[in-house]
């Protein structure tokens, strides 16, 4: 059997993914080569959630999404074995909430940085406030979804022509599948755009104070940053957790050929984006100055 999908619409994706996949990954190993090479790349503090996040991107277009792209183009998932299925969900479910816990604190962390550097300037401070909430993202994440998918005693009635094997039986257990996806997906989802635009209007209310320092030019750069990754993440991110939050708690059927069909691929095109948005904001990486070198 294969995928209830209607062909046409399983192959436009595929497509669509396919095109975009090749030259997104080109540009992440541009990026991340540079930023290898440059140590001012890397020593500015403000870079290296970019970095963090691009590399979330190259990893889940490299080996998650080529699993996706051959259930789009064969409508079944293969291998259909057990064990597949279970790894396919925690990686899966593991790269999206690293991605959107990243994502979140680094909302938060640009009003560190712009309006409370004072708690970035002892190491101690630094790690408590800037590494800190990227090892908890990247220990917590998989291990939870760990014990959920791999320790957790229940039995999984998968269905391997559905995206992700349908769906893994913890979720039938109502507080866990409510606490997973409230506190691991909705929340940091919201947070990207609310914090965003407070950012903007704390930046609009005292612009006239902070033109007249020395960093505005850096304090502008961190804010156009900020509002562009997180819009990224708002159009497709805030739109597809609301949609499953209306179906689980309110209306089942809301919205159902949308969800199966479109929304449920929707994160995908951040992780598509990403790199793109990552080049256009490390000015760094195209900025040349250029020398004029006297002839004779």
């Amino acid at each position: 059997m294969v995928s209830f999908e209607p062909y046409i619409i399983r192959h436009l994706k595929f497509y669509l993914f396919t095109s975009i996949q090749v030259p997104s990954v080109c540009v992440s190993i541009y990026i991340l080569y540079q930023c290898y090479r440059s140590d001012k790349i890397r020593s500015r503090i403000h870079n290296h959630f970019l970095i963090v996040l691009l590399a979330i991107a190259f990893l889940e277009l490299t080996t998650e999404l080529p699993i996706t792209l051959q259930f789009l183009y064969s409508g079944r998932v293969r291998p259909q074995s057990h064990g597949f299925c279970l790894f396919w969900i925690w990686y899966n479910c593991s790269l999206h909430s690293i991605n959107l816990f990243v994502m979140a604190w680094t909302s938060i962390e640009r009003h560190i940085l712009i309006f409370h550097s004072h708690l970035l300037q002892t190491t101690r401070k630094k790690f408590q406030c800037h590494y800190f909430p990227l090892i908890f993202s990247l220990c917590y994440i998989p291990f939870f979804y760990f014990v959920c998918i791999f320790l957790y005693s229940c039995e999984n009635s998968f269905d391997y022509t559905l995206l992700l094997c349908g769906s893994i039986c913890y979720n039938n257990l109502m507080w866990l599948g409510t606490f997973d996806w409230i506190t691991h997906i909705l929340i940091p989802s919201l947070i990207i755009p609310i914090a965003s635009i407070i950012l903007l209007i704390r930046v609009l209310l005292q612009r006239k104070k902070m033109a007249r320092t020395l960093n505005w030019k850096t304090i502008r750069k961190l804010t156009v940053q900020l509002l562009s990754i997180s819009s990224l993440y708002s159009f497709f991110w805030v739109s597809y957790a609301i949609v499953v939050l209306i179906r689980l708690y309110f209306l089942p059927t809301f919205l159902t050929d949308l969800s199966l069909y479109y929304f449920i691929y929707s994160p995908y095109f951040v992780q598509l984006l990403m790199p793109f948005l990552c080049f256009i904001c490390l000015s760094e990486l195209w900025c040349r100055q250029i020398r004029v070198v006297p002839i004779g």
